[in-house]
């Protein structure tokens, strides 16, 4: 793919370093991908996507609803002393997603902080007439921020796995998790159609932002597996006092936390609940480093398409090939 040169006098600096780093971006996407998936493929694909985020939604649902009871109720008694302020502490999780979904989500905050700059601008279209640099000044450090709480919403959620089922169970707590991706991907990649002066309810771009919330899903695959082994673990083996060879059989991820503590114990006996006080920790670590990457991932493919879409038209230049193909393949899904 030839990299398409602007005219020398039309853009800034910023822009032209920006035109060409997006253009390597897309040349490097375009020959690690794939081959296409052929039509029926891509339609179980998008079945089975469809699927998960309906089971996902009538499982967040659930425990929506019901987590300030089971609260009351761990309070009681019901979960090991140590888990129980994460189910405190994930009521006002559920309470501090909401707010930064209605924010990333509201374009007049995006209006609000050019305002702040000294920028006349009325409408989110008329962001479109600003220097690059100006628009990415917003978006600049959104990755990291992203980054960071990518990393305590996962290990929060991940400890909630370790909640007993009679209060909350693994299942839940992954449905929960399942909706709170969807629900950033969505709302951040919102932002930043945005803050790139385009309209995230426009066909175009909701195609786009549908794709990064799939694209989010399959890449939790690794770790709702993780956790649900971590968390099957560490409830079977509450009050066990002696290893079975069914256990570690039935229960690899425990077994080398046994292997592993051994080791480290010059050989000597790892009781049950020394290995099963590892199980959280995996879970932590395993939704922490998942959704840590997943949003910060989501940030830098929007700020890359927002930036190419811009640059393109604003000046007149043409899409790299793959993201127009995948851009026309959305329009048509929607016709």
């Amino acid at each position: 793919m030839s990299v398409e040169v602007p005219p020398p006098n039309s853009m800034s600096a910023y822009e032209r370093k920006r035109w060409a780093d997006l253009q390597a971006h897309w040349k490097k996407k375009a020959e690690g991908r794939k081959a296409p998936l052929p039509p029926k493929a891509r339609a179980a694909l998008r079945s089975s996507v469809e699927a998960t985020k309906s089971a996902a939604l009538h499982a967040g649902k659930k425990v929506a609803d019901a987590t300030p009871e089971k609260v009351k109720d761990a309070a009681g008694g019901m979960v090991d002393v140590a888990l129980v302020p994460t189910v405190h502490n994930i009521v006002q999780l559920l309470e501090l997603l909401n707010d930064w979904v209605v924010e990333l989500t509201d374009p007049e905050k995006v209006l609000a902080y050019h305002r702040e700059q000294g920028r006349k601008v009325e409408s989110i279209e008329d962001l479109r007439h600003l220097d690059l640099k100006d628009l990415e000044d917003l978006t600049n450090r959104m990755a990291l921020k992203w980054r960071t709480i990518g990393a305590g919403e996962g290990a929060a959620l991940g400890s909630l796995s370790m909640i007993p089922v009679p209060v909350l169970g693994s299942a839940a707590a992954m449905g929960l998790d399942l909706i709170a991706m969807q629900a950033l991907t969505g709302a951040i990649a919102t932002r930043v159609c945005y803050s790139y002066g385009y309209d995230a309810k426009d066909p175009e771009m909701k195609h786009v932002i549908d794709r990064m919330v799939a694209r989010a899903y399959k890449n939790q695959v690794a770790k709702v597996g993780s956790v649900k082994r971590a968390s099957d673990a560490f409830r079977v083996t509450k009050d066990r006092v002696n290893w079975s060879q069914k256990l570690r059989d039935d229960h690899r991820l425990m077994a080398a936390v046994e292997k592993l503590l051994k080791q480290v114990g010059d050989g000597k006996r790892v009781p049950v609940k020394n290995a099963r006080m590892g199980m959280p920790m995996i879970a932590v670590f395993a939704g922490a480093a998942t959704n840590s990457h997943i949003l910060s991932d989501t940030v830098k493919q929007a700020r890359h398409f927002g930036a190419t879409m811009l640059l393109a038209e604003k000046y007149g230049l043409e899409l790299p090939p793959n993201l127009r193909r995948d851009i026309e393949e959305g329009t048509k899904e929607a016709e």
